[in-house]
């Protein structure tokens, strides 16, 4: 069969072929491998052919960090210690060194950098006494980690480690400092509490369209130098409320406000609202204040900021009925409270031209059997909550309230008005102005046998 083969002994010879080919490859991919080979024979068209065939044979890997070890492993409690520590502080920390080998091992702790942290600590602001200690076996050494912060120090995350012993595990790939293995982290926030305080912090009101609103912002420094300011809207990116368009943009706002707020001073931020006719719906804004105050900027707040949320609504024309009936001719009791409630809304308050506010009233109407009825007033009441709480969170216009030792949460006003009574039906009619809510009561009879307000709420919008 010289010169022929076989369909079979083809199919065999690509096979092999290709399982040399593979073979080779991976073995030129082995760094240090060694390959022998040997022949094999085949019978191809021109006879008897003979092919290197690879054998694999043992394989020595060099790689640098596959060392033989001879580690001292120490117990370091506490091995982390976190700490808050403003410039000029000092704090100490103790740390107990334990042996638990069989030999006696010599401890002596070296200050490294910890390259992962903000600031690098000065090796001159730690002090570990003792400076160095042999430890028996099973023996344990207890060592003072004295940190001091020096005044005129940056604020930022200062890092170190103190490495007890100088035993390394090697590492695959070069890092900045050994692994040293025995080792206390020490993590340090070097921080000062902000000198400027801002309130409020949040403006929230209820607007209504083509009227201009006046906000105040108080800034107090309780610093001994001047600090500058330089409020501006913020960048939002985007207004509105949820899914809802902005009722109005951010160009719509002016503030006035002086350049700095002086040293224990306070200062007065002016925010002008001027509500477009027809607005409606929610917006949603920021004022950054532009305070150069370095505690600030330690908790993402940098240069202070007060968030505005306003809602526009508009003023009822016609007015909320209460329908009831009479069964008797007794007089009629109408009591109508109006209230403000400062922890939510009425951080505002409209120009009306001299620089004042308005003031809530309600309009009622009485409709009876024979017509209208004529409301006579019998008594005014004015009513609120207070608290001793101080660090009040509204500032309104020409106030300074940061300091005040009382904190006035809800205030009301209630008026009451009588009528002659007649058997039938009747509607009365309650037309708010400037009120956030009110509430009624309608006694008809006694008016002593009431049980004062409450009897009846409705929950109506705050325009001013």
């Amino acid at each position: 069969m010289n010169g022929m083969f076989t369909k079979a002994s083809a199919v065999e010879g690509r096979a092999s072929m290709l399982v040399l080919l593979i073979a080779l490859l991976c073995a030129a991919a082995i760094p240090g491998m060694a390959i022998a080979t040997e022949e094999k024979a085949y019978i191809g068209v021109g006879g008897v052919i003979s092919l290197p065939v690879s054998t694999p044979e043992v394989v020595v890997v060099d790689l640098p960090y596959m060392l033989e070890l001879n580690l001292t492993m120490l117990r370091i409690n506490p091995d982390w210690y976190d700490a808050e520590l403003m410039p000029g502080d000092s704090d100490e920390i103790a740390v107990t060194v334990t042996n638990p080998n069989n030999e006696t091992v010599f401890v002596d702790p070296m200050i490294i950098g910890a390259f992962y942290s903000e600031y690098v600590f000065d090796e001159d602001w730690v002090t570990v006494t003792p400076a160095s200690a042999e430890l028996g076996p099973d023996g344990e050494k207890k060592f003072t980690i004295a940190v001091t912060i020096p005044g005129d120090a940056d604020l930022g995350h200062y890092g170190m480690r103190i490495a007890f012993t100088d035993d390394a595990k090697a590492e695959p790939y070069p890092t900045p400092y050994p692994s040293y293995i025995n080792t206390l982290n020490l993590d340090v926030e070097v921080w000062k509490p902000p000198v400027v305080q801002i309130l409020p912090p949040y403006i929230h009101d209820r607007v209504e369209s083509d009227n201009l609103y006046n906000c105040a912002v108080t800034l107090k420094n309780t610093g001994d130098e001047d600090i500058d300011i330089d409020p501006k809207m913020a960048d939002m990116g985007r207004y509105g409320w949820h899914d809802m368009m902005p009722a109005f943009g951010d160009d719509i706002i002016t503030i006035d406000a002086p350049s700095f707020v002086p040293a224990n001073g306070t200062a007065t931020v002016n925010i002008h609202l001027e509500v477009p006719a027809g607005a409606k719906g929610r917006y949603h804004g920021r004022i950054n204040m532009g305070i150069d105050d370095p505690g600030r900027s330690r908790w993402g707040d940098e240069g202070g900021g007060v968030d505005l949320d306003f809602e526009v609504r508009t003023q009822p024309t016609e007015p909320f009925i209460k329908a009831f009936a009479t069964e008797t001719a007794s007089p009629i009791t109408i009591m109508v409270e109006s209230s403000q409630n400062s922890k939510r809304f009425s951080t505002c308050r409209i120009d009306d031209g001299d620089g004042g506010a308005k003031e809530p009233y309600l309009d009622l109407t009485l409709e009876g059997p024979n017509g209208p009825a004529t409301l006579l007033p019998t008594m005014i009441t004015y009513h609120g909550s207070v608290s001793l709480s101080g660090m009040s969170k509204y500032a309104p216009p020409g106030e300074t309230v940061i300091d005040e030792m009382y904190h006035e949460h809800y205030t009301g006003y209630t008026e009451e008005y009588i009528a002659d009574g007649a058997i039938g039906n009747w509607e009365l009619g309650i037309l708010p102005h400037h009120v956030e809510d009110f509430e009624y009561t309608i006694v008809v009879g006694d008016a002593g046998a009431s049980q004062g307000m409450g009897s009846g709420m409705v929950r109506h919008i705050l325009i001013k």
